[in-house]
């Protein structure tokens, strides 16, 4: 038989007996995923060893930049985004993994737009190199040099 009392501990529960005992307890359920991994990097100058610098201007990314790439700590798929404008003629690559084969790369370019999906995992790490065979890298100036990855199915493995 169900009595009709004052609320639970606070929870607008209206009614006592045998279910009354587990609406106390409820707690919230978090929520089901992760914030979408994302990040937006700038890179205005390049260097021999290390090809175009990149920074993050925002300290809130989800995912961050380590020794001149950004690392990966969600399996899945990413939209990648590259944008910039060079001072000379140049050949760019990007990579996701040392020994294979670069996600694109474009040759003999002043600049460069393109945007694609790339299946990256866990441990992966982006980057580009570039090359040119007619100026120093010192000399080499970029515009509006940006990339951006942002995840596309959360919900699959991640390590933080």
């Amino acid at each position: 038989m169900l009595e009709f009392t004052e609320p639970i501990s606070g929870r607008g529960s209206a009614f006592s007996g045998p279910g009354a005992e587990m609406e106390a307890k409820k707690q919230e359920v978090p929520p089901q995923y992760p914030p979408i991994q994302s990040i937006r990097v700038q890179f205005t100058r390049c260097e021999n060893e290390k090809g175009c610098i990149i920074t993050s201007p925002n300290n809130e990314e989800t995912m961050k930049v380590q020794d001149n790439s950004i690392i990966i700590n969600c399996d899945g798929f990413y939209l990648i985004s590259l944008k910039g404008y060079f001072s000379e003629e140049l050949s760019l690559s990007l990579y996701y993994r040392k020994g294979r084969k670069p996600l694109f790369s474009l040759s003999k370019v002043t600049s460069v737009d393109s945007i694609g999906v790339a299946y990256l995992a866990f441990k992966d790490k982006v980057y580009f190199n570039v090359t040119t065979h007619s100026t120093s890298y010192k000399d080499i100036q970029v515009n509006g040099g940006e990339l951006i990855l942002i995840h596309q199915n959360p919900g699959g493995f991640c390590a933080y």
